[in-house]
């Protein structure tokens, strides 16, 4: 077998040697890809110790930078101003278009007292990026301060639409701005039903704020109708209640009607029914019935009327059923006993007692509604407390003695006086 050997020529040879362009083309890229790399690394804050001896664009400056952010905002100690400013700068140098270096700059100024220049940087960061949340809560923060209050919730809702996870936070501040008249006006275009962090404030403010009233007088204010959202329900019954306990019943009663369950009838209907439906609404606005051995239920009766059964257990003493209502004009209590299936020495009596008014405190008593002075199928009445604004209506039972309950069915119960039926 013969084996045929070419011979190598000059350009044969010339072609496998690496010319000048091609080495420098190879270490271009290979300088390109550590570059990459090391970048990629210092945006998610990977330090990058090998690095380090080619200096600082193949350092994770990123890294150190959020290190002092997190020192910054823990407060475990004072972080000198000449570290936040060189931090920041070397950041700039590497990447002249990072707010939170621009960031880190503005800190070290407002570390030095200079508020102005660190002003001027965080507003330089904000043109950088709208959605770095440290940029936006220091600028929020000074507008606050200076009685910027429009612009100032501009920035805060910026940062948890931006960073949800940061509402938590946020809202606190929020609901500190609702105890000043001028911060509830500027908080009202933001009560609204498509706004995602209104749940979280709302529920923060009814919770944690000393007093409930600003949250109502939010609403009061604003005379809109309040935002009807599920998530806010308990939310609104547990404001109208606080407000009640807490002797803001004038704001409760504004409050009422705006709400979403709640409505001006229902403040002085005692009959549990209107326009041949239950009434829905928030407590103590509503019927409060007992539990276990006092208790009430809603029924219907003959020719469509409805009533209520009132019962206790014997041997038990309490209140069946509660209500608060607003009298305004009226000065009797009416009702009719339609049946009723009493115990030795058992009793129901109807006490209504002024809680908001100039008779604050007055109580008035019924007959026993389980006695025979009070006749059955006819209309009673009992007189109100007067100039009184809202009256707790409560249902008390003995139950005597006895094998069953002691009981009784009322119906056409309603306020009435010098302008009639209610």
């Amino acid at each position: 077998m013969t084996i045929t050997r070419q011979p190598v020529t000059r350009s044969t040879s010339e072609s496998a040697k690496f010319k000048p362009s091609v080495i420098l083309a190879l270490f271009l890229g290979l300088l390109g890809a550590v570059l990459s790399f090391s970048q990629a690394a210092a945006s998610i804050g990977v330090a990058l110790e090998n690095f380090r001896p080619l200096g600082g664009m193949f350092f994770s400056w990123s890294s150190g930078q959020r290190s002092l952010a997190l020192s910054l905002y823990e407060g475990d100690k004072k972080i000198p101003a000449r570290r936040l400013l060189d931090a920041g700068r070397t950041g700039l140098g590497y990447a002249p278009l990072s707010a939170r270096s621009m960031w880190l700059v503005g800190k070290g100024f407002e570390a030095q007292g200079r508020i102005g220049d660190a002003r001027k940087a965080m507003k330089r960061a904000e043109r950088i990026s709208r959605r770095d949340g440290s940029v936006q809560l220091w600028l929020a923060d000074d507008e606050l301060r200076r009685g910027l209050v429009a612009s100032s919730l501009r920035h805060y809702d910026l940062i948890i639409r931006a960073e949800p996870r940061a509402a938590d936070q946020i809202v606190v501040r929020l609901a500190a701005i609702m105890t000043a008249p001028q911060g509830r006006r500027y908080l009202q275009p933001y009560i609204r039903q498509d706004n995602a962090w209104l749940p979280a404030l709302l529920g923060t403010a009814v919770t944690s704020l000393p007093k409930a009233e600003p949250v109502g007088l939010l609403f009061t204010e604003r005379k809109g109708k309040a935002p009807a959202l599920p998530e806010l329900d308990p939310v609104y019954e547990k404001l109208v209640s606080r407000l009640v306990a807490e002797g803001s019943q004038d704001v409760a009663l504004r409050l009422y009607p705006l709400l979403p369950r709640g409505s001006s009838a229902a403040l002085t209907n005692l009959s549990g029914v209107i326009d041949g439906k239950p009434v829905d609404g928030y407590p103590p606005f509503t019927w409060m019935f007992g539990q276990e051995t006092q208790g009430a239920t809603l029924i219907g009766l003959d020719n469509g009327r409805s009533g209520m059964e009132f019962y206790g257990a014997s041997s038990t003493v309490g209140v069946a059923a509660a209500k608060l209502v607003a009298p305004k004009s009226a000065t009797l209590l009416r009702w009719r006993i339609d049946e009723r299936s009493p115990n030795l020495q058992s009793s129901a009596t109807w006490i209504a007692t002024c809680i908001a008014g100039r008779s604050k405190g007055e109580q008035r008593t019924s007959v026993n509604l389980l006695g025979q002075s009070a006749q059955l199928k006819k209309s009673l009445t009992m007189q109100l407390p007067g100039q009184c604004d809202l009256i707790r209506l409560d249902m008390r039972i003995i139950g005597g003695i006895g094998r069953n309950p002691a009981s009784l069915i009322v119906s056409d119960l309603a306020l009435t006086g010098s302008t009639g039926r209610r």
